[in-house]
């Protein structure tokens, strides 16, 4: 906004955008956010086009009760019109419109800005939307999508490139999603994990990183029987010597590895495991790069075989693992089926924390 009233767009928004349009086939999770000041909605009442603007702007109804244009739509539907509010019944009419009007004015806003971040979050680009693109993709006015922007950049939700124009989900909207996350993770996972439980007959566990452990947050065993290994919730074990482990550590930048690990801190510690060395870790993850899974198989139990699949958050990142533990005798020989399975499970777990899917609907890979 210039010091003179006028609505300046940034450089590249008046024009047309550079942007190819994001794949339509995608899933995204954005999480629930304050309303903002957002697009101008026309006042209540009477009040020239400049005053109900600057009301709606400043989230406040248009001036103005029992206006003419009231009276006259009242008269013509032989309803009284209201008078100055003298009266039980004049002063209860004028108070409630308002509060109202202010609430739907409130609603709408919301509903707007929340629809200008899904817009956001849907550019699968990586390199933003400048603003004639974004209102294009949501059906809404360049000069409203421009100010309800600009609002949401001062809250920190939306982030504004200075050299391109272009606007990205900012960094407190991360922040307050990544708040829930964990929340969110084990409120969606238990219908998951049962589901898989139920179609594979062996008790299915999530679990996540912690230190150079690996946790069972959560654990749903079938309905007819609980395997031999049973429930694991609360219980860790090495990451580098279990599927689940191996899943998540997959998801490790290599600077992450070596702070997370010591030589010391590998050898010894799981002595069945393949992995006793810092090469050794680096190859079975590549091997779950390869696959896109993991299968441990008496590494760290003798008589067990491990199977996970990762589970990503809105971001991309691998912040959970779904596994099943069980007899190696039983699952090896339907080790593709439970595969199979737990591969889609995590996916439709991924999705219910709102990760991106590929037009075909699968994950996509990120480089690590």
């Amino acid at each position: 906004m210039s010091t003179d009233g006028s609505l300046e767009l940034p450089p590249g928004e008046a024009g047309h955008d550079d942007v190819p349009g994001p794949g339509a086939h995608h899933v995204t999770a954005v999480p629930a956010v304050a309303a903002s000041v957002g697009d101008a909605v026309p006042g209540v009442g009477v009040g020239g086009p400049a005053e109900d603007d600057h009301a709606a702007e400043h989230g406040v109804p248009g001036a103005g009760v029992g206006g003419p244009a009231e009276d006259d739509h009242a008269a013509e539907h032989g309803v009284p019109a209201l008078d100055d509010g003298v009266g039980p019944a004049g002063a209860h009419a004028v108070a409630s419109a308002p509060n109202a009007t202010a609430r739907r004015s409130r609603a709408m806003r919301l509903t707007k800005d929340l629809d200008l971040l899904r817009g956001l979050a849907a550019d699968v680009t990586g390199e933003g939307l400048g603003v004639v693109r974004l209102a294009t993709q949501i059906g809404r006015d360049k000069s409203q999508v421009s100010r309800s922007l600009r609002a949401l950049v001062e809250t920190g939700l939306v982030e504004r490139d200075p050299v391109t124009g272009r606007y990205h989900l900012g960094l407190e909207l991360y922040a307050l999603a990544a708040s829930t996350a964990q929340r969110r993770l084990l409120s969606v996972a238990p219908d998951v994990l049962r589901h898989l439980a139920g179609q594979l007959d062996e008790t299915v566990h999530l679990c996540t990183l912690h230190g150079i452990d690996v946790l069972t947050l959560r654990s749903e065993s079938p309905p007819a029987r609980a395997t031999a290994w049973g429930a694991w919730e609360g219980e860790t074990a090495p990451a580098h010597a279990t599927s689940a482990g191996r899943v998540l550590l997959a998801g490790l930048s290599p600077a992450a590895l070596r702070d997370r690990y010591s030589a010391a801190e590998l050898a010894g510690t799981a002595p069945r495991s393949r992995v006793q060395s810092a090469d050794d870790l680096a190859a079975v993850l590549a091997e779950v790069h390869t696959a896109g899974t993991s299968v441990v198989r008496e590494e760290h139990e003798e008589g067990a075989i491990g199977v996970s699949a990762p589970v990503y958050d809105f971001r991309g990142e691998r912040v959970a693992a779904i596994n099943v533990s069980g007899e190696r005798r039983l699952v090896e020989p339907r080790l593709d089926e439970v595969v199979t399975s737990l591969a889609a499970g995590a996916t439709r777990l991924s999705r219910l924390l709102g990760a991106r899917t590929t037009s075909d609907g699968d994950l996509p890979r990120r480089p690590t």
